[in-house]
């Protein structure tokens, strides 16, 4: 938790449950700015009216992976958890900078009938975190009494 700021420290620490094992924490990286950026007077107003801000370290999401679950806790509103289990990873998306999305779940807009993956997003050496979520996975199921 050393890149973490006291107060992201903190919210890690009020998120664990008594006795939970915490086996990783991360934060997604910042994205690279394109390599071309468009231009021209409708260019100029999308990113007038159109532009998120830049995230910046203290309002990026949290990333916990502990023995029992894989949690995100945004900057405003309700942590999003997963228990672990056997499966639970529905795509992994590694870029060539090692940096990718483990993604658990998808949200879907009716409205807009789009689907917002839910889980890992961004994270650096997006492989190791994968394994890792696998391992903490298989440890879990083998520990729980339904394993045979």
């Amino acid at each position: 938790m050393n890149s973490l700021t006291p107060e992201q420290q903190a919210r890690v620490t009020a998120t664990l449950r008594p006795q939970e094992e915490l086996l990783w924490v991360g934060k997604p990286i910042a994205t690279a700015p394109t390599a071309q950026k468009p231009t021209g007077l409708l260019a100029g107003l999308r990113a007038i009216f159109c532009a998120k801000p830049r995230q910046t370290a203290t309002d990026a999401p949290l990333y916990l992976l502990t023995a029992k679950r894989a949690v995100v806790l945004p900057v405003n509103g309700e942590a999003l958890e997963w228990p672990l289990m056997l499966g639970m990873i529905q795509k992994y998306e590694e870029q060539p900078d090692g940096s990718g999305d483990v993604i658990f779940d998808h949200d879907y807009d009716e409205r807009t009938e789009t689907r917002t993956p839910r889980g890992f997003l961004r994270v650096a050496e997006a492989d190791r975190v994968r394994m890792l979520v696998s391992s903490a996975a298989d440890a879990a199921y083998n520990a729980s009494p339904w394993s045979v």
